[in-house]
């Protein structure tokens, strides 16, 4: 497996192995142009020290931090953003307008992640989630443009994941910054002939139809790589993007099929890991015990159930 903490990627992107929940699993990207830079996605608290470590040996202070953009607003993804707006003075923390009252008042979403994980996983994982001041946060329209020096950050409404996802396209490097809308590919899915991913379904917004939208927009914009939080640089083409298609055809008919009934759907989904563990050559994801599957596995199955219910009954 492959283990870093800052990797160069050139164009003016870097990627910080935030730490969150061990090593490979939650990347914060950073966008730099002359000292100026951005941050894209927080992770948790603990992240800070590593980005801030990294800014240092960019050279970029923490006054020129410009912007913390947040793909949405899930904890593996924002539960920083708090301490990370109070570390960088000067940034605007840009959020989508379904996403920003979370950030305000983070207690319904404390809530909601302790439903799914319990309340002590939540406080390991993420310690006191701080607000972010409403006058610091910025919700764009579709289609808004940010500066990064000579870098345009295009955001992107991206639902499927969530209603409240954000995409960012760097129109300079014609790079595509993901969060969860075109799916994930933790470490022990790289390979060396390329790399394996699976789509991330979520509890409660999870929504096929938008996801296939979402992600069939961003291959429309032609990008040479893709930058998924979980986690690290992907090439947009190939077979791994036609896996994720199939994938999320597999989801629909697995939840149908089991008429939303929780223990089918897992049933389904270790079938589908199984298969796709065999088409790909990534023997994690057969695994039952291995990461991939543990932390995959419930969270799909629960986001496939809620949708089903919501949509279908």
């Amino acid at each position: 497996m492959e283990k870093f903490e800052t990797t160069d990627y050139k164009n003016g992107i870097y990627c910080v192995d935030s730490g969150y929940d061990g090593s490979g699993v939650a990347a914060i990207y950073i966008i730099k142009d002359g000292k100026e830079a951005t941050i894209i996605d927080t992770a948790n608290n603990e992240s800070l020290e590593r980005v801030t470590r990294a800014l240092d040996e960019l050279g970029t202070a923490p006054g020129d931090v410009s912007h913390i953009f947040l793909t949405h607003v899930h904890l593996d993804h924002a539960g920083g953003a708090g301490s990370f707006a109070a570390e960088f003075p000067n940034a605007r923390v840009v959020v989508h307008e379904r996403g920003a009252r979370h950030l305000i008042d983070p207690g319904k979403l404390v809530a909601g992640a302790e439903e799914v994980y319990g309340a002590e996983a939540v406080k390991r994982l993420y310690g006191k989630v701080v607000p972010v001041e409403a006058g610091r946060i910025t919700s764009p329209r579709d289609g808004d443009e940010f500066f990064v020096g000579k870098h345009t950050i295009v955001c992107l409404d991206t639902p499927g994941h969530a209603r409240h996802h954000l995409a960012f396209h760097d129109t300079a490097a014609n790079a595509v910054f993901t969060g969860d809308s075109f799916g994930m590919s933790y470490m022990e899915l790289v390979r060396p002939e390329g790399r394996c991913a699976i789509l991330t379904t979520s509890p409660v917004q999870f929504d096929p139809y938008a996801m296939r939208a979402s992600m069939r927009r961003i291959e429309s914009l032609k990008p040479d790589a893709l930058y998924p939080t979980h986690f690290g640089r992907m090439l947009a083409k190939g077979a791994m993007v036609d896996s994720l298609y199939r994938q999320l055809d597999i989801y629909v008919k697995i939840a149908d099929e089991s008429k939303g009934d929780l223990d089918l759907i897992r049933e389904g989904l270790r079938d589908l890991f199984k298969e796709e563990s065999a088409r790909q050559g990534c023997p994690c994801l057969a695994s039952p015990t291995g990461r991939v599957t543990t932390l995959a596995l419930e969270l799909n199955a629960s986001g496939l159930a809620i949708w089903y219910g919501k949509t279908k009954k």
